[in-house]
């Protein structure tokens, strides 16, 4: 996977840079500091910033088309809730919400219009049109769900969207971009964001339940870690809600819950249990 890099928003022509994600990022938030104001903010932003996407081009053009996969979700937090002070209080929302592996920084515009940043969340495989558009949309009404955003930048949805690289202005403070080490969120989740194409075998596993998603739901807990004494029953309670849905690769969902299960189940479940728990489920919605 490459980082493919446009200078302003005059061209579509792109290239594909020397470095990793971290280290474009890292290299354009140590660029000197750019006065922004509400007048020059979008001059600024057309003819000095740069926009890039992490993932695969078959071709150095900006488009839609042109886009094999993406590697990073790029999530624009501009409706940041009033309750979050600045972007050193965002990063301690973000710290508590997310455990996985992410990069957060101000936009051209924080501190201009209140709180504004950008988080990139590295995934696990590169994602397509289908699941990086689901991931994006899911995770970004999970922080709605959170309450640490009031609305949603429906742009920042789109598998074509560029996103821009970090630019240093007047209210910075600190190190520019933030990073939490952690796992790669897993692509794969991204099926918990979408709705089933057909009703649910199981008949008792509602898409939307007060305004979000079950699967969103389930993955909220999930994403807190589950401790011993929740783990069985957080088990049965995924495993039923992919087979309702209509998972039909069995043997990849079932590797699907195994990632989980180590990564946010504490201790993990044992194979074997993992296994007879997964058969259950699928007897009590298939049955």
């Amino acid at each position: 996977m490459s980082v493919y890099i446009e200078q302003g928003l005059t061209s579509k022509n792109m290239f594909e840079s020397d470095y990793g994600l971290e280290e474009c990022l890292l290299r354009a938030g140590a660029s000197p500091t750019v006065n922004i104001t509400e007048e020059n903010c979008d001059h600024i932003k057309a003819t000095q910033g740069y926009y890039a996407i992490s993932g695969e081009m078959v071709k150095l053009e900006h488009g839609t088309d042109n886009i094999v996969s993406r590697d990073a979700l790029a999530l624009d937090l501009d409706d940041v809730s009033p309750q979050i002070a600045d972007f050193d209080d965002l990063e301690d929302e973000i710290r508590g919400v997310f455990n996985v592996a992410w990069y957060l920084y101000p936009t051209a515009k924080n501190g201009v219009r209140g709180t504004r940043a950008r988080l990139i969340i590295p995934l696990d495989t590169p994602a397509n049109k289908e699941q990086y558009e689901a991931l994006a949309y899911g995770l970004t009404n999970y922080l709605i769900q959170q309450g640490t955003l009031t609305g949603a930048d429906k742009s920042s949805f789109r598998f074509g969207q560029l996103f821009g690289l970090p630019i240093r202005n007047q209210f910075a403070k600190g190190n520019l971009v933030r990073i939490n080490r952690g796992k790669l969120f897993p692509t794969e989740s991204y099926t918990a964001f979408k709705k089933p194409e057909k009703p649910s075998r199981a008949g008792n596993y509602p898409t939307r339940n007060g305004g979000q998603y079950y699967g969103a739901r389930l993955l909220d807990r999930v994403f807190s870690g589950i401790p011993d004494g929740e783990r069985n029953n957080s088990m049965f309670e995924l495993a039923c809600y992919y087979v309702g849905i209509g998972v039909q690769n069995q043997a990849g969902l079932l590797d699907y819950l195994r990632l989980i299960n180590s990564n946010y189940f504490s201790p993990p479940l044992g194979d074997d249990e993992l296994i007879h728990v997964f058969e259950s489920a699928r007897k009590r919605v298939l049955n």
